[in-house]
């Protein structure tokens, strides 16, 4: 019966020392997951292929749970920022606008977080172009177009405190999809990849 006793004794003690190590692992496992918060990350970034385009954008993020977010993308994106005038043709304008809603999951650690989130929105694109050359009447043109826009995210925050460094990639699927297994497809693939740094803050 004693032995019983000091078994049950002992197995009482081993169970309450794994739980305690349990919740103290679990606690210490939380605390790389932030409270539910609302973040603002504007940058600055390229279209690297196949002509660099400049893009301004901003990204709002919450975190509603440890591994749900909602997201809003919005960017302006200044397009052929190197080659605006070729071949007698001076390029007016030529920019898109687009604007973004989705969901994405995150990865954290001690000091950064890694998101990747689904988007879909609409895309606005317009460009002016104006033939000059001087044998020739001047001539220009123009071209307006909307369109669904969507693609994924990945996004990169470092900085435990107030502001972070911000990096992130966006990949378009639509109207981009992989059309070639060569990578340095124009028509699909790398085309229009989104590579963008900036700072953000956290509001709560």
């Amino acid at each position: 019966m004693k032995i019983t006793k000091y078994l049950f004794i002992s197995i009482f003690f081993l169970n309450l020392s794994a739980l305690v190590a349990q919740i103290d692992g679990a606690a210490k496992l939380n605390k790389n997951f932030p409270a539910p918060n609302l973040t603002i990350a504007p940058a600055i970034g390229l279209n690297p292929w196949p002509m660099s385009d400049l893009v301004v954008s901003n990204l709002v993020q919450w975190d509603i749970k440890k591994r749900l977010s909602l997201v809003s993308y919005t960017a302006y994106t200044y397009n052929n920022v190197f080659l605006r005038n070729f071949n007698y043709i001076k390029t007016n304008y030529n920019y898109s606008l687009s604007q973004k809603v989705g969901v994405g999951t995150a990865l954290y650690s001690k000091r950064a977080s890694h998101s990747f989130s689904l988007l879909g929105g609409i895309k606005y694109n317009s460009f002016k172009e104006t033939l000059e050359n001087p044998e020739f009447e001047k001539v220009s043109a123009s071209v307006s177009s909307l369109s669904p826009d969507f693609g994924c995210m990945y996004h990169l925050q470092v900085g435990k405190k107030k502001y972070f460094f911000s990096y992130r990639m966006y990949i378009p699927l639509y109207p981009y999809p992989v059309q070639h297994l060569d990578i340095t497809a124009i028509d699909g693939n790398i085309a229009n990849v989104s590579l963008e740094f900036g700072l953000g803050i956290r509001l709560k």
